[in-house]
């Protein structure tokens, strides 16, 4: 029995054509999952013709490529392509010769870079996990540019596919004629296994990806549609334009994809319907991986049975045959054993490998195989906990032996006859209900506690989950918990990773954890338990939010927070939920799942809270986690929605005295009026939060973080030298300097180099920021910077401006930095300097889109929009005109919609006409003072002008428009608009 090779579960970069898979990063070529010999000058050959995509590549091409490593003559290119098609064997006719021209790749090819591998921050699974019916990790992604995109996993790519070959031949065919494949089997027989492989073959025929669609742990129905969306890569021509079933057509419309559907049977209904309509609506493929079919129409059901085995002669005492070939559940089980370490030793009877094991083991594998039924599952776990009983003295052939004796023994005292088959169902929770009675009450109590965790956790987190104050149950030292982990590990029961930063990781498999959570005699044990989980996993979310720079590594995973926030519901721990909730939203925002973070929140709200004894605070702090969820919704509520939810937040606040949280609403809430202009919000009901912003502030007067929120007003409304007294540190003296505005931005770039460090590095590790947000210092840094700025105050000398930049461009949480990004663009674009609008227009974009924010994020891409403009980009530039033009009728315009009006000018008033232009900026500029907006006036006025004096008007028209926009800048001290209106009277007034 030959062990085939793999590809690693690390390779990033695979391409797939035919029955061949080209590992670019380890330069491996494997055919059927086996490696074939090729050297490193043809491989270089190969990724050559295929990256010509179905060009011809001359000889003077490959001599090119190859150059760089060695001296390569025309005959060794020949030499090279025949060596290549003697490995691809039967199908050598892919690579074609062109006379005197070349060669050319003739197959059809399916690049899969970044959609085979495990998250960069999971540990990876266990080698011997031999069916991938088990529970994963869903660990939460880094929100990259992109999306959490799961193609088929590596992991199961990796694993040996032993006795399916009738089976992969017949899903690999019924796919491409059916569009619904529903694989039925028990569980644990490698339904997903089978999927991955066949996904793997049949990949050409699926041009837009191959998704696997991970079900695991997802306990509300109506949050099928936007799990399943979350899990897809993002379509290239739609924008998210609903959540749930609408939104999810919408992100499949026009697609050739092939989605592996798994974990689904608790909520097979739901998936059912849902399914139904995406065949219906959408051109996608499916395979379901289910113990039941659908019942929908159009589905194909291929069962799958286990593995074949051995079966006992009727007229003899041995099992097999004395020379008899080992069957297809013998290798495998073979294969796993080898896989976790047990290698059978060479002797007289055998090697010393598992390939061809001795016959005395043989019979025993062949053994156990037939009282398992060959189920994958069941033999994967019997394999990890033989290889645990030898790693003492015990050889792995005694150990093979003493398993099967003791499970013999153990089916005999729960059935009284040592063959009688288990029923299909009972398989693998017998397996591993026969290691866990083996183990001591403490043992057993350890592991119940364990099973609460979905993903990997540390011995400090099962000894806060497993205390219990009963020495019986619980270890009190660490030295004996890591003795009962080791027990546990040593028994199958347990698996353990090695994590990058030297701690040890263990995780319950999923088979396991069904098994132990279901144990009815322990339930009561079990309610207590799952209290202290969702008591730790909310510890662990309150330290990383309180650390900046926390490594996503020590956030708990998102499937503990599902778990231990459901759980809180349902035993009515309201206070534990509203905690999980407040400090997991960026889990749910990496995850792009705020839908489903609103619902739980919701479920907590909208909850009969007669009975509990839920206080006003943490009705607060669950409104403020709705508040949220609502302004990282993608796609985002409706604008009154999320406002009227912040402002609840600022009622319950002042209900309960908390100063902080209502600084916090109105602080967001002064943040969101910053976004008018780049959203659909409307004027009037922006217009209304300032003003009542305003009003709170007023009444609020006493308490100094009002006076820095009415500082910021003030900067708004173009009264900045109140606003630099309110706003500016009490113990530095208020000066000014004039100076290069160079050296200010200098400044800038300073203190920006840190925080781009931390962006890249957060980007690198795919974590979004968690941290405690402090917007009252950010929204005051911010406005103090653009009231010194604008009055002239850009140097580095000047010690208010620094200290007001450092602490605007410091700030680590996500929405503080967006502001923060926002205000530079808006300082560099007055200045003209488009390489730095782009530069903080770039980071803008990257950390509202790591951390859920679309409205900012939408922002930063109109500032790059406008960079694109100055570039005489035509497609950038109508764009920017049309939103422009449709703000000014809004009156509402941003600092980028006058910079397009006054670059434009010509091209604007070819489309809108000199008299109605001249209409929608006279209402404008009388709309800028009310709306608390006066600092926007004097550019306004100065582009009004500009407008104007392109139309054609009389010069004493223009230059009236021109000293209105010089006396507003004056009035309110702002002496770099009155530069810029300097500089256009000088262009335009005397050329008339």
């Amino acid at each position: 029995m030959k062990k085939r090779s793999s590809p690693p579960a690390s390779a990033a970069h695979v391409t797939l054509f035919g029955r061949f898979a080209l590992d670019r990063d380890a330069r491996v070529l494997y055919a059927e999952g086996s490696a074939l010999p090729v050297n490193e000058r043809a491989m270089a050959v190969l990724i050559t013709l295929v990256d010509a995509a179905g060009k011809i590549v001359s000889i003077e091409q490959f001599q090119q490529r190859l150059r760089p490593a060695s001296s390569v003559m025309a005959h060794s290119v020949h030499a090279l392509v025949s060596q290549l098609r003697r490995a691809l064997g039967d199908d050598r006719g892919m690579i074609e010769t062109v006379p005197r021209r070349g060669y050319r790749f003739a197959a059809e090819w399916y690049d899969i870079r970044d959609r085979l591998g495990t998250a960069d921050n999971e540990p990876p699974a266990a080698d011997a996990d031999a069916d991938a019916d088990t529970e994963p990790d869903r660990q939460q992604a880094g929100d990259r540019d992109a999306w959490p995109d799961r193609g088929p996993d590596l992991e199961g790519a990796r694993k040996l596919l032993i006795g399916r070959d009738a089976e992969l031949s017949e899903l690999s065919m019924r796919i491409a004629q059916h569009r619904l494949v529903t694989l039925m089997g028990a569980h644990g027989n490698g339904k997903t296994r089978l999927a991955h492989e066949t996904a793997l073959r049949v990949a050409a025929l699926f041009p837009d990806g191959i998704v696997r669609v991970e079900l695991a742990g997802l306990t509300l129905p109506e949050g099928v549609p936007d799990a399943i969306a979350a899990q897809l890569p993002p379509h290239p021509h739609v924008k998210p334009a609903a959540q749930g079933l609408d939104g999810l057509i919408a992100r499949l419309a026009g697609r050739r994809m092939l989605l592996i559907v798994d974990d689904c049977d608790p909520l097979s209904h739901e998936v059912g319907v849902l399914i139904d309509a995406l065949l219906t609506a959408t051109d996608v493929c499916v395979i379901v991986c289910a113990e039941a079919p659908l019942f929908i129409a159009g589905e194909y059901v291929l069962p799958l049975a286990p593995l074949r085995f051995a079966l006992r002669p009727t007229n003899d005492v041995t099992p097999v045959m004395p020379d008899a070939p080992p069957s297809d559940a013998c290798q495998l089980l073979a294969a796993q054993l080898d896989a976790c370490g047990a290698r059978f030793a060479s002797d007289a009877a055998g090697t010393a490998s598992n390939d061809t094991p001795a016959a005395h083991v043989q019979r025993h594998l062949e053994s156990i195989c037939r009282a398992l039924s060959g189920n994958p599952l069941a033999l994967d776990l019997a394999a990890r906990q033989i290889a645990g009983a030898s790693r003492g003295r015990t050889t792995p052939a005694e150990a093979v032996a003493a398993w099967d004796a003791r499970w013999r023994r153990y089916i005999l005292q729960r059935t009284g006859g040592h063959e009688l088959a288990l029923p299909p169902a009972a398989l693998v929770p017998t397996v591993v209900a026969h290691a866990y009675h083996a183990l001591d009450a403490g043992a057993q109590h350890v592991l119940r506690c364990a099973s609460l965790f979905a993903a990997w956790f540390d011995v400090a987190d099962v000894h806060a989950v497993s205390a219990e104050g009963d020495a019986t149950r619980a270890p009190d030292d660490a030295s004996a918990m890591q003795a009962i982990v080791s027990t546990l590990i040593d028994a199958g029961l347990l698996i353990e990773h090695a994590s990058s930063d030297a701690r040890r990781l263990f995780q319950v498999p999923a088979a396991v954890r069904r098994f132990t959570l279901g144990v009815p005699a322990h339930r009561p044990d079990q309610a207590r338990a799952a209290a202290r989980h969702a008591q730790r996993i909310a510890e662990r979310l309150d330290a990383a939010g309180h650390r900046a720079g926390e490594p996503a590594s020590r956030a708990p995973a998102l499937a503990d927070v599902r778990r231990a926030v459901g759980w809180s519901i349902e035993a009515r721990h309201f206070h534990t939920a509203a905690r999980l909730l407040r400090h997991s939203g960026s889990l749910w925002a990496a995850a792009h799942l705020t839908g489903e973070w609103t619902v739980w929140t919701g479920r907590v709200l909208d909850h009969d809270l007669s009975r509990s004894i839920l206080k006003v605070r943490d009705l607060m702090q669950l409104q403020l986690t709705l508040a949220q969820a609502m302004q990282q919704a993608t796609p985002a509520p409706l604008p009154a929605d999320t406002i009227a939810a912040w402002w609840r937040v600022y009622e319950l606040a002042t209900a309960c005295a908390d100063d902080a949280s209502r600084l916090h609403a109105l602080s967001v809430l002064l943040l969101r009026t910053l976004e008018a202009g780049f959203s659909d919000d409307s004027p009037e009901l922006l217009m209304r939060v300032r003003a009542r912003i305003a009003q709170e502030c007023e009444v609020s007067s006493s308490h100094r973080s009002f006076a820095l929120l009415r500082g910021a007003l003030l900067t708004l409304d173009g009264r900045h030298d109140e606003a630099i007294a309110l706003l500016s540190p009490h113990d530095e003296p208020v000066r000014e300097a004039d100076c290069d505005a160079d050296e200010a931005a200098d400044a800038v770039d300073a203190v920006d180099a840190a925080d781009a460090a931390d962006a890249a590095e957060a980007a690198e590790a795919g974590a979004p920021d968690t941290c405690r947000p402090d917007y009252i210092t950010s929204v005051a840094d911010n406005a103090l910077t653009i009231s010194l700025w604008l009055t002239g105050a850009q140097a580095i000398a000047h010690p208010t401006l620094l200290h007001a930049l450092q602490g605007a461009r410091q700030q680590s949480d996500p929405l503080s930095r967006c502001a923060a990004a926002m205000m530079a663009c808006v300082l560099f674009l007055l200045e003209g300097d488009a390489p730095r609008v782009a530069q903080q227009a770039r980071l803008l974009v990257d950390v509202a889109q790591r951390n859920g924010l679309p409205g900012w994020r939408n922002i930063g891409r109109h500032f790059l929009m406008w960079v694109d403009a100055t570039d005489e980009t035509h497609e950038e530039t109508g764009k920017l005109i049309q939103l422009a033009l449709r703000n000014l009728a809004r009156g509402h315009v941003s600092i980028i919609d006058l910079a397009i009006l006054d670059r434009f000018a010509g091209a604007v008033l070819q489309l809108a006409g000199g008299p109605a232009l001249n209409r929608l900026f006279e209402q404008t500029t009388a709309n800028l003072p009310a709306s608390g907006r006066r600092w926007l006036l004097p550019e306004a006025l100065r582009v009004h002008a500009v407008v104007r004096h392109r139309a054609g008007v009389p010069a004493d028209d223009v230059r009236a428009l021109l000293d209105q926009a010089t006396h507003e800048a004056r009035r309110q001290r702002a002496s770099l608009l009155e530069r810029r209106i300097s500089a256009t009277v000088e262009q335009i007034v005397p050329s008339r």
